[in-house]
C-alpha cells in the first residue's frame, strides 16, 4: 500500500507525522493514509513525496520493492539501446511477446511494431514490411496532441523510414518538445542526439553529403561533452563517408576513428561502423 511506503520512508527520514503533514493536510488524515484506511489524492501524494525529498519516479520505484515494473523495464531497454544489433532485437521481441500474451497494452504494442521495423531494417529482408510497421506507429502518433518521452523514443526508432523532408520536420518538432524537458530529472540530450544522427543517415541516403557534413559538425561541437563513444563513432564514421563522396581529405577523421577503436575495444560496435563504411566503398584499413 502507498501508506506503508510513506510510513517507511518517513521513519527513515526521522520525520513525525505532524512534520510531514504540516501545511498539506491534517495529521489525523495523514495517519489514516499511513494505516491504509484512506485513499490518497495524487496532488497530495506529490506534495508529501516532495517533502520526503524524493521524485515521484523514485518513490514508486521504492514502492515496487526497488524494482521497475516489467513494462518500465521494456521501455527502458528500448530507450537505452545505442546500437541496433540483431541478437538484442530478437531477445527484446521475445520479452515483449511474452508480456503481451499476458497483458493488453497499447504502449508495448507500439514498442513491438518498432522492434519489428528495426528487425526488418537490420536483416534487410523487406523494406515494405519495415515501412508497414513504422506506419502503424506513426498512425498513432499523428492522433496525439502532444508527444511525451516514450512517444519520442518510439518515433525516433522509426524516423529512418520517412522521406527526408518529413523526417527533418519531425526531428525539429521533437527537439523543440525535448527543449521543454531542460529541467527534467533525466537529461534528455541523448534523445536529441539520436534524432539528429538518424537524420544524418537520411541525408547520406539522399546524397545530401554537404548538408550531412554540416549537421555532423554541429552535433559534434554542440554536444561534445554528452557524446558516448558509440555516438562519437557514428559521427566520425559519417564524416568519413561524407568526405569520401565529396572527395575531401579525411585523414584526421581516420586518426580519430583509430584512436577511438584503441580506447574502446568493442568488437561488435566497430564491426557496425566498418560495415557502414564498406557500404559506401570507403577504403579504410
Amino acid at each position: 500500500m502507498i501508506g506503508e511506503t510513506l510510513l517507511k520512508i518517513r521513519k527513515n527520514r526521522n520525520l513525525t507525522q505532524k512534520e510531514i503533514a504540516k501545511g498539506i493536510l491534517q495529521q489525523a488524515t495523514y495517519s489514516r493514509i499511513e494505516r491504509g484506511q484512506l485513499a490518497i489524492d495524487a496532488d497530495i501524494l506529490k506534495k508529501l513525496v516532495e517533502r520526503l525529498n524524493l521524485s515521484m519516479n523514485e518513490f514508486f520505484y521504492i514502492h515496487q520493492g526497488y524494482k521497475a515494473t516489467k513494462k518500465q523495464q521494456l521501455i527502458q531497454n528500448f530507450a537505452r539501446m545505442e546500437l541496433v544489433l540483431e541478437d538484442e532485437i530478437e531477445y527484446q521481441l521475445s520479452e515483449i511477446t511474452q508480456f503481451l500474451s499476458l497483458n493488453a497494452d497499447e504502449d508495448i504494442t507500439m514498442l513491438h511494431f518498432s522492434y519489428l521495423a528495426l528487425k526488418e531494417h537490420v536483416t534487410g529482408h523487406n523494406i515494405d514490411a519495415v515501412r508497414a510497421f513504422a506506419t502503424q506507429v506513426w498512425a498513432r502518433m499523428q492522433k496525439l496532441d502532444n508527444w511525451y518521452i516514450n512517444d519520442l523514443e518510439l518515433l525516433n526508432a522509426i524516423i529512418l523510414y520517412f522521406p527526408l523532408d518529413i523526417a527533418h520536420e519531425i526531428t525539429q518538432t521533437a527537439i523543440r518538445r525535448l527543449d521543454t524537458y531542460e529541467h527534467y530529472e533525466r537529461d534528455m540530450t541523448y534523445l536529441k542526439i539520436y534524432f539528429l544522427l538518424n537524420l544524418t543517415s537520411l541525408y547520406i541516403e539522399d546524397g545530401a553529403f554537404e548538408e550531412c557534413l554540416k549537421e555532423l559538425e554541429t552535433i559534434h561541437k554542440k554536444y561534445q561533452n554528452k557524446l558516448t563513444y558509440q555516438t562519437l563513432g557514428f559521427i566520425i564514421c559519417r564524416k568519413i563517408i561524407c568526405k569520401h563522396h565529396l572527395k575531401m581529405n579525411y585523414t584526421k577523421e581516420k586518426q580519430q576513428f583509430d584512436m577511438l577503436q584503441q580506447l574502446f575495444n568493442d568488437e561488435h560496435v566497430f564491426k557496425v561502423f566498418k560495415q557502414e563504411l564498406a557500404l559506401h566503398q570507403v577504403e579504410f584499413d
